[in-house]
């Protein structure tokens, strides 16, 4: 198998989506996660993670409080197996965001910007990465940065993986 990189949204894909995620009380993991991580780390998979976080721009919380709860996240997929390798975040919102964050960043889903950087920074190739998201701003970052797309299932996110990584294995 070539070297395939997995893409994931946050909210609504490791997490449940429960609004405004001001602290780590508030993540509560989807079914699958660990397991998937898991698999993830054990066939030598990159795992990146894209996500809007407008909470920093709407001033709800720090960008060093968003950075503490992303590690809370992955320390807790590390205690598991698994890991992931690089967060991009986008804390810009073009109505919402508080002074330097109210802009239309081109890393802001829809917008490609953070997968476009993932692929330069790690050499990704389009034919080799896929994206699973819950939004349709997932489905047109990832069509716009021209990687497969695949919206998150309500099965468990290992069974999922499983699924999408039969295609890239012949």
């Amino acid at each position: 198998m070539n070297k395939i990189t997995v893409l994931l949204d946050r909210d609504g894909v490791i997490n449940k989506d429960v609004g405004h995620i001001d602290s780590i009380k508030k993540i509560e993991f989807l079914k699958g996660v660990f397991q998937a991580f898991k698999f993830l780390k054990k066939k030598n998979i990159k795992v990146i993670v894209v996500t809007n976080q407008s909470v920093v721009g709407r001033g709800i919380i720090s960008s060093a409080k968003l950075k503490s709860i992303n590690s809370y996240i992955n320390n807790c997929l590390k205690k598991k197996g698994g890991e992931i390798d690089k967060f991009y975040y986008c804390p810009f919102h073009p109505e919402h965001g508080k002074g330097y964050y109210k802009k239309n960043s081109f890393d802001r889903k829809p917008n490609p910007g953070m997968i476009l950087k993932a692929k330069k920074k790690y050499k990704l190739n389009s034919k080799n990465c896929f994206m699973i998201g819950d939004n349709l701003t997932d489905q047109l970052a990832a069509k716009k940065a021209k990687i497969m797309f695949y919206f998150k299932k309500k099965q468990s996110l290992l069974v999922q993986i499983k699924n999408i990584l039969i295609r890239y294995e012949k």
